[in-house]
């Protein structure tokens, strides 16, 4: 035996100790074995951040008339989680999916979220690039 051979093994262990070394070294994985999909987490998070926005609006308006029934008038903030709902659903959605085992998930949902925050850069990039010769008018 070399002593590469001798360095990779566990030192044995003493006589009557009760303590089983695992079979196996990698941890259980969440749902017998599925750890989800990218392409699924991307597709999910693309999702919540083109027509979750808008539903959380369109949620917060019928809350909203609700209370005004009561004479609580919250209006102002009803615009609120449109606004917010496409950068704090996704992070909640990830979060979630790490929780529930799914890291191929999770992961698909933050790269979806990269690949947004990317593209809405891009696209401010290019409408000051374009406006920038126009003295913004």
């Amino acid at each position: 035996m070399s002593a590469q051979d001798q360095h990779e093994l566990p030192p044995p262990l003493p006589p009557g100790d009760p303590y089983q070394p695992p079979l196996n070294s990698t941890p259980p994985l969440a749902d017998n074995g599925h750890e989800g999909s990218v392409g699924a987490g991307i597709a999910i998070c693309l999702a919540l951040m083109v027509f979750g926005g808008p539903m959380l609006g369109i949620v917060m308006s019928v809350v909203m008339g609700l209370l005004s029934a009561t004479g609580i008038s919250l209006y102002a903030l009803a615009w609120l989680p449109a606004l917010l709902g496409p950068l704090i659903l996704p992070v909640i959605a990830g979060i979630w999916f790490t929780r529930k085992g799914q890291r191929k998930t999770a992961k698909g949902i933050w790269l979806g979220f990269a690949i947004g925050i990317g593209l809405v850069l891009l696209l401010l990039a290019a409408c000051f690039g374009l406006l920038a010769g126009s003295n913004f008018h």
